[in-house]
């Protein structure tokens, strides 16, 4: 591993939300026109869960005919595939009480058009990807820079983009097999919603001589729906059932804010929409009216804190920190 002490270490970390990742993939966006590089470029580490997972693995793989999409593709992915992704009929409210809300047929359908027979050998940069695993009760990590000491590592993209969006509620876990390998996955939110301090902790693994690290942490809209005690007080498992996931999510969110914050050797620049209105906060809403609101609120965020992207971009700008040998290599 060459490593340059003089150099920070820079971190990408994309939180997950379900449609709301077109926030994220526009912000993501707006860094890479002032760049003027691809965000594999400018990163030693990428990171995401859940949609920020799929636009980890979009951003990070030769995904897109021996290249990765660009953010603004992955905008495209969401508001032109989003209502298959979230497909309702007249017989989703009774069945969300008793199954997954939703078949995991149109999801698995749009992660094989976009990503098909790619693999996670063919990251650009060290990629991590978070999932949990049912079967052992332990976070599970898809980690592309692992692959160079084992094959095991190595996974069809589109099966990780399944497994770290299996949200609990909303679509079945995922079952990844091989051989001995056999796991029940579901979405990394449930622990690390907001990845940047499971990317840090990565990012000092790989790159222990680094005196400082770089996180840019792209957050999926600060939900303003709060739940007063009236409504909550007698709530068993149907009523928490609609409302756990969203808890442990922000909650989680905002724990790891606080910790990077007070890391001296960290600098974190949360690049997060606050207020998200309500009706834009739920993770399946994918009316043509929500998803349009959802890129307007993405772009006023970019014009009106443009300073916090533009100071990002300052700590950025002197490109990746270090490199690791045959991780990454050029698109054709």
């Amino acid at each position: 591993m060459a490593n340059d002490p003089a150099k920070s270490i820079k971190v990408l970390s994309i939180d997950g939300g379900g449609i709301r990742g077109i926030i994220p993939a526009i912000i993501v966006d707006a860094i890479q026109q002032r760049l003027g590089k691809e965000p594999w470029q400018s990163f030693d580490l990428i990171a995401g869960t859940s949609t920020g997972g799929i636009i980890t693995v979009g951003i990070g793989t030769a995904c897109n005919n021996g290249k990765p999409y660009s953010p603004q593709q992955l905008v495209d992915l969401y508001v032109q595939n989003g209502a298959a992704i979230f497909k309702k009929n007249i017989f989703t409210p009774e069945k969300e009480i008793l199954l997954p809300k939703y078949s995991p047929a149109g999801l698995e359908g749009v992660l094989k058009k976009f990503f098909g027979e790619t693999e996670l050998k063919s990251a650009f940069t060290p990629l991590l990807v978070s999932s949990y695993d049912l079967q052992s009760q332990l976070p599970f990590f898809f980690k592309s820079h692992k692959i160079y000491l084992s094959d095991d590592y190595n996974w069809w993209v589109r099966d990780i983009a399944r497994a770290t969006s299996a949200a609990p509620t909303f679509f079945p876990p995922f079952h990844l097999a091989r051989g001995k390998q056999d796991y029940a996955l579901v979405d990394g939110g449930v622990f690390v919603n907001n990845p940047s301090m499971a990317a840090y902790v990565e990012a000092r693994r790989l790159y222990p001589a680094a005196p400082k690290v770089t996180v840019v942490s792209v957050g999926t809209g600060d939900r303003q729906d709060h739940i007063k005690y009236a409504d909550a007080k007698d709530w068993g498992l149907l009523g928490w059932a609609k409302h756990i996931i969203p808890v442990l999510m922000d909650s989680v969110s905002e724990a790891v804010d606080y910790e990077l914050q007070s890391l001296p050797e960290c600098t974190n620049h949360r690049l997060q929409v606050p207020n998200l209105p309500k009706d834009a906060a739920d993770m399946d809403n994918v009316t043509p009216g929500n998803i349009a609101n959802l890129q307007t609120i993405a772009k006023n965020y970019v014009a009106t804190h443009a300073t916090d992207i533009d100071n990002a971009c300052v700590d950025l700008k002197a490109g990746r920190g270090s490199d690791m040998p045959g991780i990454g290599r050029k698109p054709n």
